[in-house]
């Protein structure tokens, strides 16, 4: 990535350290609208005992970080963070996402599409290695951060104990390949030669062709083994140690290690949208969750990824698939000397009975796991981006106050939103958090309800417009880097002992604007059919918004036990939008 380092770095700020002061009092005017006046006022009193006392302490030393960190000062934190979570992949840290099959309907067996898949990713893999792939700009021309762009391939989270690590094989052009997953059996499978030069499209065709037609039974507990990622860290940890016991499967998980990516064949549900989203997102069978990406061939022919999150985001995941399916029909010259046969490895791997036997254990817990979440999902063609504009507010703040309104409609009151915002205009920017519950939100969304007093149309409106400039007022000062999450998560990696700020950040009021009620992300690519992630509050639920010109995409996940209210929910967010646009006269 030198290129993009030498080219992109001169261009790019460093991410600041916002002024202690100024989170703070702004601290009190995220929380007013989730809290009760007592909670606000006891946050007060602490933010003003910490604003001269350990607060003073700990802004020094992450200034100081900062300073005498080369890159932003946020990433490996945040990194870090992924890698200390012990639960499960599927649910509280992966997410998944569907393309629209319009981007490779045109190529009829699945096989094909794998083929092509296949090719195209190892092709702009060449690319970020060589430092062929273009340099990045925004809509207004301005340089954004790639220096995670070669985190989704050869790359790993390797479960530990106590904490994770991050593995990334080495950046090189020649002897690459992939690991193909079917039927409970791995295969190897090289895309690229000694030389670096990328195997054919037909060679590809001709190597998958010969792998399915092995028909190859698994041996007993083979089909078992992707369950190790699905299950707990630690427990995740301990299978991985018992299994690299052996050298054979120690080098098998290296392999795994270090592919450049995993693509899979499922036979699980596919008919609908919501089979084929949770199919990807929460069917472990299949699926080897700690590597970074993974391509997923559903039974009928649909395409799908889950990612591992922990270095990379969802905006520059969709910037790489949408360069890939827009380049779908391209041939890449490509070397085809050996036969397919040679180009294959079939994995063998050494189980004992106790070994199988924590497998099938395994197996069952993720099994439990992975049933105890629904995924709904919904297309509204009735509102899109273009009709949202013509209420002169940004889409996603119109979006926003929907979601408010929805809270309040079937729950009668406001909880915290997180709201994700893009960091890449900073050199290893990823992202920062707009709680997206305002103040303006909640009186307008009262207001909107309310049956005990005649509010004017205008004054609805009026209400509306703060709202809405809330909302992006709000999204610009995360984007100036000045941004409280992110602040306050560094605060708190700064102390030294527990004690450390324990009176500031144990307030009740900091706790409820991190309860994320709802987890949201808006990522409004075209290609995608649908994008899911766990919800982060097992009493709450993950949202996925997509504003296209003509339409908004909702998946919406929650534990099971709350499937009521989630279809109480999406059916509102649904309904509060159009509501919205009679009210707006658009």
């Amino acid at each position: 990535m030198e290129k993009y380092k030498e080219e992109l770095l001169p261009t790019l700020k460093k991410l600041p350290v916002p002024e202690l002061h100024e989170t703070l009092v702004a601290l009190s005017d995220w929380l007013r609208p989730l809290v009760t006046l007592e909670e606000l006022k006891d946050f007060q009193k602490r933010a003003i005992t910490f604003s001269v006392s350990d607060g003073v302490l700990l802004q020094k030393d992450l200034v100081d970080h900062a300073e005498n960190t080369a890159g932003s000062w946020l990433a490996p934190l945040w990194e870090e963070s992924y890698l200390e979570n012990r639960g499960h992949l599927q649910s509280e840290s992966n997410f998944a996402l569907i393309i629209d099959e319009s981007y490779y309907d045109h190529i009829k067996s699945k096989e094909a599409r794998a083929a092509q898949l296949i090719h195209q990713m190892t092709a702009i893999y060449l690319s970020l290695a060589d430092g062929s792939y273009p340099i990045e700009y925004t809509k207004k021309h301005q340089n954004v951060d790639m220096s995670f762009y070669l985190n989704f391939f050869k790359s790993c989270r390797i479960p530990g104990k106590d904490q994770d690590s991050f593995y990334r094989g080495e950046i090189q052009t020649a002897g690459n390949y992939i690991i193909i997953f079917v039927n409970g059996t791995y295969f190897r499978l090289d895309v690229t030669n000694e030389l670096g030069e990328i195997n054919s499209l037909e060679q590809v065709m001709e190597s998958l062709n010969y792998i399915l037609s092995l028909e190859t039974v698994p041996k007993h507990g083979e089909n078992l083994i992707p369950y190790l990622t699905g299950v707990e860290r630690e427990q995740s940890a301990l299978i991985y140690q018992q299994l690299k016991t052996e050298e054979l499967n120690s080098d098998n998980l290296q392999q795994i290690e270090n592919s450049l990516f995993m693509l899979s064949f499922s036979d699980g549900k596919d008919e609908s949208k919501e089979e084929r989203i949770t199919e990807v997102l929460l069917n472990t069978d299949h699926q080897f969750l700690s590597k970074t990406t993974q391509a997923v061939i559903t039974k009928n022919g649909h395409i799908g990824f889950n990612m591992e999150h922990t270095a990379i985001d969802g905006v520059p995941t969709l910037n790489l698939l949408t360069k890939i399916f827009e380049s779908f029909n391209e041939l890449k010259q490509g070397w085809t000397e050996k036969s397919s046969s040679d180009l294959v490895q079939k994995f063998e791997w050494v189980l004992t009975n106790e070994m199988i036997s924590t497998l099938e254990n395994a197996q069952k817990l993720v099994e439990i796991e992975n049933r105890s979440y629904i995924v709904k999902h919904q297309v509204l063609p009735e509102i899109g981006k273009e009709r949202m504009k013509k209420a002169s507010v940004s889409p996603d703040a119109f979006f926003h106050i929907a979601l408010a309104m929805a809270q309040q409609e079937v729950f009668g009151t406001l909880r915290s939103v997180y709201e994700p915002v893009a960091m890449r205009m900073y050199y290893e920017g990823r992202t920062e958090s707009a709680r997206s519950i305002s103040q303006e939100k909640k009186l307008f969304a009262e207001a909107f309800y309310d049956e005990t007093e005649s509010i004017s149309k205008e004054k609805l409106v009026e209400l509306f417009n703060e709202a809405a400039t809330a909302h992006s007022n709000r999204i610009m000062q995360c984007q100036k880097g000045k941004g409280l999450e992110r602040h306050l998560f560094g605060l708190q990696k700064m102390a030294l002992n527990p004690e450390e700020g324990l009176t500031f950040f144990s307030a009740g009021a900091l706790k409820l604007l991190g309860e994320d009620f709802i987890s949201t992300t808006g990522i409004p690519y075209d290609i995608l059919e649908s994008f899911s992630f766990g919800p982060v509050n097992k009493k709450g639920f993950g949202l996925y918004y997509g504003i296209l010109d003509e339409k908004v995409i909702l998946t919406l996940s929650s534990k099971k036990d709350h499937e009521i209210d989630a279809i109480q929910m999406i059916g509102a967010v649904s309904e509060a939008l159009i509501s919205l646009t009679e009210l707006l006269g658009i």
